[in-house]
């Protein structure tokens, strides 16, 4: 690596509950757009000229960041060796946009946008901030629920950690042998997929939300045709935007 240092921004444009990630032709990647900050130019203002010019997307930088003065839509800083380049020291922004229509200028070659980052091969830091972009654990949180509702497993199930553990009282009750706990993304399917067979009308209605860095907390009305509503609560145990463990709760 170059011992050049550079100041660099990455955005990650959002959509609908989707980031845009992009293949990054020099460094054979999957990666924000981005680049490097101008003579003169904020990091902001860097941030919105790259996504124009790589995507002809015009964003809107609303995110607050929890320190004062920080400017709207930071979400992180990182750095990272960029080749040739040197070591670039990275601002991360997230900008909303109101379309997916990609306009490239040629720096990249294909693109996606993506609801779980690790659908393209990236590095962990980008997974990272692609997590922090998409709302952190609350967004999760409202994926999850939106997943469930749609009977979209695979969905589903990509929120999940590959050796996810998962405890239920309606576990418990309806296969005994497990003690309400089960681990691992087969065993999560196939409890889903019997449950939404069983259940066609099930669904889950939002309470509240409750997450930090680590872990989210939502209460959601369960309604099943012909049942009473149940009230539940469930916690996500959350590792690099995914969920190792979630636990339900109810009467």
């Amino acid at each position: 690596m170059s011992d050049r240092r550079a100041f660099s921004v990455a955005v990650f444009a959002r959509h609908e509950g989707r980031v845009l990630l992009v293949a990054h032709k020099r460094l054979g990647t999957w990666l924000p757009v981005g680049g490097e900050i101008e003579p003169g130019e904020t990091p902001a203002e860097a941030a919105a000229r790259e996504l124009l010019e790589e995507t002809g997307l015009v964003g809107s930088f609303t995110l607050l960041p929890d320190v004062d003065g920080a400017p709207k839509g930071l979400i992180g800083y990182e750095e990272h060796p960029a080749g040739s380049k040197g070591l670039h020291m990275n601002f991360a922004f997230v900008a909303d946009v109101p379309t997916d229509e990609v306009v490239s200028n040629g720096e990249f070659g294909e693109h996606r946008w993506v609801v779980d980052p690790t659908e393209v091969p990236c590095p962990l830091n980008v997974v990272q901030l692609a997590h922090l972009a998409l709302g952190g654990n609350h967004g999760l949180a409202r994926r999850w629920i939106a997943a469930f509702n749609a009977r979209d497993l695979d969905g589903l199930l990509a929120l999940y950690a590959e050796d996810a553990v998962h405890l239920s009282p309606k576990l418990r009750a309806r296969h005994p042998e497990t003690n309400g706990e089960i681990a691992g993304r087969p065993a999560l399917r196939a409890w889903w997929a019997d449950s939404f067979e069983r259940l066609p009308g099930m669904r889950y209605v939002e309470r509240s939300i409750t997450a930090d860095a680590h872990a989210a907390v939502l209460i959601y009305d369960r309604t099943v045709p012909g049942e009473a509503d149940l009230v539940v609560a469930e916690q996500f145990v959350v590792r690099n935007g995914r969920i190792v463990r979630s636990a339900v709760f109810h009467g």
